[in-house]
């Protein structure tokens, strides 16, 4: 008996230790990055034991691609690269690239506007980024076309239209909230007055529930645990929007806007349960509280204002975050959301869109410089800097096993090689 436990005690020392390589393994290898925001929704990732010693002109090029017109990052799974763009010739098209080498997959092409808006200052083709869940990827264009496509082959599993099948109202830029992939479900902001946020079926497309009024907003739809429930959070174009996630129904509200609605940034919900809300109108970044069954101002900064970035945790009570209520000035601030005071603030980081790994920040500037950063609680420091994309960047880098995907607003892609030499 006793060699029994033994030896019982034995094999689950080598399972554990058998489990702690592999769990390693898969960090240091790298990880999918299967949604806007990343695999935690907060534009970080796990993997680690990427290249940070760089050349002078940056990190080999492993390809180059061009994918059309438009501000869609992308998701990575299994090896395949999923994104979005617009011909200029009114047709949008999702790709689904091979990440080792850029090798076209598969492409599904569907007619869309190219134009966004009337003022062609306002970039056109696809925002939206794709989602990627149950071997299945799901995309929203700028018109509300919604499209679930079998990941493997393009194949089209369903589709829909926010203005025809939901009666949605279009932002005055377009659709550009990526799609929320939650439990099996499917979570749009639609706006409108007959159920302005939609949630579906996500392995058939039908309606579990459409709830609400008011304008949609350009943010991303966010899950978070609130007085010990999970709640759904939404930045719609007039409110923060706290809603039970099996009903749709409201819960609690916050009023605040922007021109044109422009609810942009990704609400951030830390660990004690402070919601993180910025636009770059009059009202700036505000830190609210939630009683249960209330949403409150805890903290407000007016001179900060996100627009293309939701920022980078550091650590579990700060935000970095580009100040973009400030053009043409560099402002990068680790941010308490407890108190809204900045614990550093920089200029040497030049402004752009950013991502997190391996205890680095990794910066796209709207420029296409490729900024290689560490952070510490007391400040940052530039360790790398490399022209890699021309024209404007918008657009969230994403870093996948070991190779980092940049792409600017007329869809030049460029994959760089951070694999150790």
């Amino acid at each position: 008996m006793k060699r029994s436990l033994q030896a019982f005690a034995s094999a689950l020392i080598l399972v554990g230790m058998l489990r702690g390589h592999a769990l390693a393994d898969e960090t240091t290898q790298g990880s999918d990055w299967p949604q806007f925001h990343g695999p935690a929704r907060n534009n970080t990732t796990p993997e680690t034991g990427w290249r940070k010693e760089w050349p002078k002109d940056g990190p080999p090029v492993a390809w180059r691609a061009k994918v059309g017109v438009g501000m869609a990052s992308f998701a990575v799974v299994d090896g395949r690269v999923f994104t979005m763009g617009n011909d200029g010739e009114n047709q949008d098209t999702l790709f689904c690239l091979d990440l080792a080498s850029g090798k076209p997959l598969w492409r599904h092409d569907y007619p869309c506007k190219s134009a966004a808006h009337q003022m062609p200052i306002v970039p056109g083709g696809p925002s939206a980024t794709p989602c990627v869940g149950d071997g299945r990827v799901f995309t929203v264009s700028r018109e509300g076309d919604v499209f679930c496509l079998e990941a493997l082959t393009g194949k089209i599993v369903w589709r829909k239209n926010l203005l025809r099948d939901f009666h949605g109202q279009r932002p005055v830029y377009g659709y550009a909230g990526s799609p929320l992939l939650w439990q099996g479900k499917l979570i749009l902001d639609v706006g409108g007055n007959v159920g302005s946020t939609v949630c579906l079926n996500a392995a058939n497309g039908e309606t579990i529930w459409a709830q609400g009024v008011g304008e949609a907003g350009y943010s991303t739809p966010v899950v978070a645990s609130l007085s010990g429930q999970d709640r759904l959070v939404m930045f719609k174009g007039r409110e923060l929007a706290l809603l039970d996630l099996q009903k749709g129904s409201a819960i609690a509200s916050y009023a605040t806007t922007t021109n044109d609605f422009c609810n942009c940034a990704t609400p951030v919900v830390t660990a004690s349960g402070t919601i993180f809300i910025s636009h770059t109108g009059n009202d700036g970044s505000t830190g609210l509280s939630y009683d249960g069954s209330t949403l409150n101002a805890a903290w407000n900064v007016r001179d900060l204002g996100l627009l293309y970035n939701s920022g980078v945790p550091w650590g579990t009570k700060a935000l970095m975050v580009f100040n973009d209520s400030k053009r043409g000035v560099n402002d990068l601030r680790c941010l308490d959301l407890t108190t809204g005071k900045a614990l550093w603030q920089s200029a040497e980081v030049a402004k752009g869109t950013a991502i997190s790994s391996d205890g680095h920040l990794i910066v796209l500037s709207t420029t296409g410089e490729l900024q290689l950063c560490q952070p510490s609680d007391t400040g940052i420091k530039v360790l790398a800097r490399a022209p890699v994309l021309e024209n404007k960047c918008w657009v969230l880098p994403v870093l996948s096993r070991h190779r980092l995907l940049c792409r600017n607003n007329v869809g030049d892609v460029v994959c760089l090689d951070l694999r150790q030499p």
